[in-house]
């Protein structure tokens, strides 16, 4: 079948095309032998071309892998829809409900994303650059949501910034717990749907719990 791409031994010529079977390579590789078997020499076979068009084509490992991850993480990838969110929002009541379903899609995709899940292992248990300058990108996201946030519970003796840190990571060491020793966690089994949509409603009853309690405080303080 003709597909307009010219081939030698069996690699396709064109730079898009071989710089998207590149950044998937790094996904499949992750998913195969995880962060350890991130090496050009892996991730070229993978993609089953030469291990001089990563260096031609993204300059450095690092690069390559950081565009893998942008497109990859949740916060990263959902930063310039939940920015356009913000900048939408205005009442409280909306920013609650963002907030609710920001974390309860960051739950469900971390839990479904087997690559996700090892790259997040990688960033807590390694020091690397690579994860370092991620971090740092969805620390500008928080600090977006915090803008909005701050004027809410300021005074109120409620740190929001401490529930956000609380659930954010919990979700992570949840989930990742689970996945290494396929065992329930305080009793709860995120394989059982139930148990899935239990964390679910928590989360929405967490940031219920403190709203209120800011609110709570601010007319009885």
């Amino acid at each position: 079948m003709k597909t307009g791409y010219k081939r030698v031994s069996s690699r396709t010529n064109n730079r898009p095309l071989t710089e998207h079977k590149l950044i998937e390579a790094v996904g499949s590789v992750i998913k195969k032998k995880g962060y350890k078997g991130l090496t050009a020499r892996i991730i070229a076979r993978e993609a089953d071309v030469t291990t001089s068009l990563i260096f031609k084509y993204f300059g450095t490992m690092d690069k390559l892998i950081s565009i893998y991850i942008a497109e990859k993480d949740y916060w990263m990838s959902s930063k310039t829809q939940l920015s356009k969110m913000l900048e939408k929002m205005h009442k409280k009541r909306g920013l609650q409900e963002m907030l609710v379903y920001v974390l309860e899609k960051q739950f469900d995709y971390f839990y479904r994303d087997e690559e996700m899940q090892q790259l997040i292992l990688w960033e807590i248990t390694e020091k690397c650059s690579i994860m370092d300058d991620i971090g740092g990108i969805r620390e500008s996201l928080a600090r977006e949501f915090f803008n909005h946030t701050d004027p809410i519970f300021e005074g109120s003796g409620v740190s929001f910034k401490a529930v956000a840190a609380l659930l954010v990571s919990g979700i992570y060491y949840l989930v990742l717990h689970t996945r290494t020793n396929h065992s329930t966690l305080c009793g709860i089994n995120i394989h059982s749907e139930a148990d899935r949509a239990e964390i679910i409603r928590t989360i929405r009853q967490v940031l219920q719990w403190t709203f209120d309690a800011a609110k709570t405080k601010r007319y009885t303080g």
